[in-house]
């Protein structure tokens, strides 16, 4: 926690005394040494001897943290601002304890406490900032660009202000901030990731794919901001500079199945088949419990001519999900072709009923579209928890899934976000928004 490690250098620091330490004292020097087990038992120790010092609460607070205790910190971050109602510190610790808790409102009016009785601090500030922006409060961009003004250097901020005005539908807003933020800070290929990666959701990829290439100029991508990047290009019609993307992106990460496979595939469909069966093959090892993957090293194999693996990579897709609709139809397309009438009719028979299937819930769809609507209407006006407890009311489809991962997104729950765009996708495999949706989400549970 490298936010917390520089709070212990300066949140009650004294200098060590010429005596023999006290518990406190001692305690306070481990915190600084990240020592945070041992500065405990002596924190204790100071808390034992002092029970109504706020200084001694609060550095305990701080020192449990660190070693996921919360609710102990809580408890000890609470007396540190009972006992130091005047402390601007204690207030500070208490409320980093409650938003550790997921409190964000709670810690809202601690961070709000301490910069009233200590005004314009940075720290305070940036933290009271992230719990408004958790809670999608409105005062978020307003405490935002206060903090912008007292700390106008740091690029991380304007990316934050830029994020949770994305995620609230400020979609314009929220373009402006990065555009004014990439044309101060021109160097940052954080920034531009950032940026690249919002304008690919808003489906302009040409500003998406300048942005991108301007971030890989200045610095190496990750492997899953390679991928998006790829999906960009050929969203833009730029398959051939997709391709070059795609190949250094598996040189640079050769053990990545999700690189491999966008690859594999994109140079099938390109007609270049005998190309797309080694990454596919890669990409079908590394990641065997793929349906999808079974499903595209399939269509490679049988149009190669390999009908008895490709039967075997459809029937490995099929184990793996069996209402994979196209998995179905591939395989009952080949097994005509092998003349095995009776088992291709039952192939083809369960994917027109897996059709039928989805025609119904379609249809459902429309019936309860004021259901599926009403959740809609909840994401984009704030409230995710209703939205997301609409859309797991529905049945699993591709747009009730990807509702799920958006309002899932919202609320901070951003891998099971990326388990919900992974669904529909197993269910909608050719779905070029989802994988998309799937490819950013990955970018952004990347490190920059």
């Amino acid at each position: 926690m490298p936010f917390l490690a520089a709070l212990f250098l300066t949140i009650f620091h004294r200098a060590a005394p010429e005596t023999a330490p006290t518990p406190l004292e001692l305690g306070e020097k481990l915190l600084q040494q990240r020592q945070y087990a041992k500065a405990e038992v002596e924190l204790r120790r100071a808390v034992e001897a002092d029970p109504s010092s706020a200084r001694a609460h609060g550095n305990l607070a701080l020192a449990l943290l660190p070693q996921r205790k919360v609710k102990d910190a809580v408890a000890e971050g609470r007396l540190a601002a009972a006992f130091g109602p005047n402390s601007p510190e204690a207030h500070f610790i208490y409320g980093l304890a409650l938003s550790a808790d997921g409190k964000t409102l709670e810690a809202a009016r601690q961070y709000e406490q301490t910069l009233a009785l200590k005004p314009d601090q940075a720290r305070p500030l940036a933290a009271l900032a992230a719990a408004y922006a958790a809670a999608e409060d409105p005062r978020t961009a307003d405490t935002y660009r206060k903090l912008i003004a007292l700390a106008p250097n740091d690029p991380r901020l304007r990316a934050e202000l830029a994020e949770f005005l994305w995620r609230t539908q400020k979609t314009a807003d929220g373009n402006d901030v990065m555009t004014k933020a990439t044309r101060d800070f021109p160097s940052d290929a954080d920034l531009l990731r950032r940026f690249g990666r919002a304008l690919a959701e808003q489906e302009r990829f040409e500003d998406a794919m300048k942005a991108l290439e301007a971030s890989r100029a200045l610095a190496a991508l990750d492997a899953a901001t390679f991928a998006l990047l790829g999906q960009v290009q050929v969203r833009a019609g730029q398959t051939g500079r997709a391709l070059d993307t795609l190949e250094a992106g598996t040189a640079a990460f050769p053990s990545d199945p999700d690189l491999a496979h966008d690859l594999g595939r994109l140079l099938l469909a390109e007609g270049r088949v005998e190309e797309s069966l080694p990454p596919l093959e890669k990409a079908a090892r590394a990641r065997p419990t793929s349906a999808v993957f079974q499903l595209d090293l399939g269509r490679a194999l049988e149009r190669t001519g390999k009908l008895e693996a490709a039967e075997a990579a459809y029937r490995r897709a099929l184990a793996l999900a069996p209402s994979l609709p196209g998995a179905h139809y591939s395989l009952g397309r080949l097994l005509q072709r092998e003349g095995k009438k009776e088992e291709a009719d039952q192939e083809l028979a369960a994917h027109r009923a897996l059709y039928e299937r989805a025609r119904q819930l379609a249809a459902d769809a429309q019936v309860n579209d004021s259901e599926i609507s009403r959740a809609w209407a909840d994401l984009y006006a704030g409230k995710a928890s209703e939205a997301l407890a609409r859309f797991k009311g529905l049945h699993e489809t591709p747009e009730s899934l990807t509702g799920q991962a958006l309002a899932l997104q919202r609320l901070g729950r951003n891998a099971e976000a990326e388990k919900a765009l992974d669904r529909a996708h197993a269910l909608a495999p050719d779905d070029a928004r989802i994988e998309l949706l799937l490819a950013a989400a990955r970018s952004q549970a990347s490190p920059p």
